[in-house]
């Protein structure tokens, strides 16, 4: 006899075939749903579809083109995104959430290894596009706009590409060498790219929409602001941009002994990590608590571990120079009072409790914003760039995307709205009407049976020993192991879709779910099925759901 899935041993054969879908009141429907996985990723990534890739056919090469599809730089974000696909995956509820930023590392990096091309979907386009900045956003939507045959060149005022990711980003988190790989490869999809070049001042932003047929704005924030206290102008004050701008550009800062690091965001950690690797003792002072930092956690927690003194609820009040240099900074200690507008609790000083902290550098990591040098478009209290609900600006045809219109936020998101702003340029050119189609429903641990899963401890990324990634700007991970993230991408529950576990087709009491010649899956034979749900009950995913008969 044919071996049968999951231990069936009746022979269904000498089943009596009664017809039994005239009793039906229920019946049973599959439904595809989005994993919250990718529900939380601002990139939009088919988490669910490179897992499954991985975990049934151990295929790097697919699984990669299944990442590249949405996400021109996966290696990329696989180091620098603080993952908030796995704050949303419904393992979490279950023992730990998979460790989708690692594997999205590593198959990034085999895309690399492999020299993986991204391929048009469309070629010969007339129609021209000038992105403005080389950053994640207008990477990102360049590259969408690339392979549907658009022509396609970017402005960069930089002498090299990659925006904040390039100059911002410190080698120990993202390697130069990767970045530029995933931006050649972009590349070569035909876009053109002109560094040294600034918008609004080397070109008027109005040739570009004289010439162009559509202008994307990618400016990103890479303005770095201080604060307003005596003292800011001496020598050896930067702020945390320009700061992070020269060492990645690879000029040598001589900070001396101590640098103190003003701020609690991102940035703040950025500057604080590099002086600790440039060989000076660190204090990041910050007028609140851990509790209300806007960093990213495993960044605190990696500075931490790097012996980075944090000074919470100080604040500075001046900084002390001599000749016309810091010395040092006088601060006051801040209690916590009510929340301000910014939602957080409010910091207010304590009389008497100035005290001085010596400083041979100071950094202030304190904020950023957009460089609008003549760039004029309608912004939001005078700060981020106004977009409509396509991603178009005050000025007809011209879209953004970015830090500039979102904030301070992250890589992901950026490149997201690229991929957005792509889709809005191609229907403005068309003449359409960006559709806002309804997506499908968001399936969560609550509607999984997870009696079918085993509990499986996640894949844990291990860092150098801190003595030795102190002596140098390495990554700090070293790469991982393909036959790791393989066995973690198993772990997947394919949330949403059918993974083919047989459950549906061995419970079935009435041999109703038969397995279709053509595709191999499972489907329904509604003559025979009564509508009792065992299918659905015992399907692991949520795939199978019942609704009223038709």
């Amino acid at each position: 006899m044919e071996k049968l899935p999951l231990g069936l041993v009746i022979d269904l054969n000498q089943v009596v075939p009664y017809k039994t879908g005239s009793w039906r009141t229920l019946m049973p429907v599959n439904i595809m749903q989005v994993p919250p996985c990718t529900h939380a990723c601002p990139a939009g990534n088919d988490i669910r579809g490179f897992l499954r890739v991985l975990a049934e056919k151990e295929d790097y090469e697919q699984a990669w083109h299944v990442l590249a599809r949405t996400n021109p730089l996966p290696a990329t974000c696989g180091r620098v995104c603080p993952h908030p696909c796995e704050a949303g995956c419904n393992r979490r509820d279950f023992d730990s959430s998979v460790a989708i930023n690692c594997s999205e590392r590593r198959v990034g990096d085999y895309g690399l290894e492999q020299n993986l091309e991204h391929k048009k979907l469309v070629s010969g386009r007339k129609e021209k596009i000038a992105v403005v900045g080389s950053g994640p956003a207008g990477l990102s939507c360049a590259f969408h706009l690339a392979k549907r045959g658009f022509k396609v060149k970017i402005f960069e005022a930089y002498s090299e590409p990659g925006g904040w990711m390039r100059y911002g980003i410190p080698p120990y988190r993202l390697p130069n060498y990767i970045l530029k790989q995933e931006i050649d490869n972009i590349l070569r999809l035909g876009i053109d790219l002109e560094c040294n070049v600034k918008v609004g001042v080397n070109i008027p932003l109005d040739q570009l929409t004289r010439e162009y047929n559509a202008v994307f704005l990618g400016l990103g924030a890479q303005k770095g602001l201080g604060i307003d206290i005596p003292g800011k102008d001496a020598e050896n004050v930067y702020t945390g941009v320009d700061f992070l701008k020269q060492v990645n550009s690879g000029k040598w800062m001589e900070i001396g002994k101590n640098v103190v690091v003003i701020g609690g965001g991102n940035t703040a950690m950025d500057c604080a990590r590099v002086s600790k690797r440039l060989g000076a003792n660190v204090s990041v002072v910050y007028r609140r608590t851990r509790m209300e930092m806007p960093a990213i956690t495993a960044e605190i927690d990696e500075a931490m571990e790097e012996r980075i003194m944090f000074r919470y609820h100080t604040n500075p009040v001046k900084l002390v120079t001599d000749e016309g240099r810091v010395v040092g900074i006088l601060s006051v200690q801040m209690e916590l009072k009510e929340p301000d507008a910014s939602g957080r609790a409010r910091p207010v000083p304590i009389t008497g409790s100035e005290a001085f902290i010596p400083a041979d550098t100071v950094i202030m990591a304190t904020g950023q914003a957009v460089d609008y040098d003549g760039i004029d478009v309608q912004t939001v209290d005078n700060q981020w760039m106004y977009t409509n609900e396509h991603l178009m600006t005050s000025m007809e045809g011209v879209f953004a995307g970015g830090d500039a219109v979102a904030g301070l936020e992250t890589v992901s998101l950026a490149i997201g709205q690229g991929t957005r702003a792509a889709s809005a340029i191609e229907d403005y050119i068309e003449g359409n009407v960006e559709s806002s189609l309804a997506q499908p429903p968001v399936v969560y641990s609550r509607d999984l049976n997870t009696y079918y899963y085993n509990k499986q401890k996640q894949f844990n990324k291990e860092a150098v020993s801190i003595h030795t990634r102190l002596k140098n700007f390495r990554e700090i991970y070293p790469s991982f192991d393909l036959k790791d993230i393989i066995e973690e991408s198993k772990r997947c529950f394919s949330c949403g879709l059918c993974f083919h576990c047989g459950n549906c087709y061995m419970y079935c009491p009435d041999n109703a779910v038969k397995i279709s010649p053509a595709t191999g899956g499972f489907e329904f034979d509604l003559d025979f099925c009564k509508g009792c749900g065992l299918c659905a009950k015992e399907c692991p995913c949520h795939y199978i759901q019942l609704t009223l008969e038709k």
